[in-house]
């Protein structure tokens, strides 16, 4: 026999049941969450200015 279960969430960054009002089960998890966010981003940057400077040599050794 299924149990039922209570609406919940999983916290964003690791996985455990959460109310469905919040989005992490802690503080170190909502950090942990941002810290990753901000490194995808800067990663994300890195990448598109390096596909700017490839580019931009690409077009100047063409010539």
């Amino acid at each position: 026999m299924a149990e039922k279960l209570l609406q919940h969430k999983h916290c964003m960054s690791c996985g455990k049941a959460v109310r469905t009002s919040e989005d992490f089960c802690s503080d170190e998890c909502r950090d942990k969450h941002t810290g990753v966010l901000r490194r995808k981003r800067r990663q994300l940057l890195y990448l598109w200015i390096g596909a700017m400077v490839i580019l931009v040599l690409a077009f100047f050794l063409t010539r």
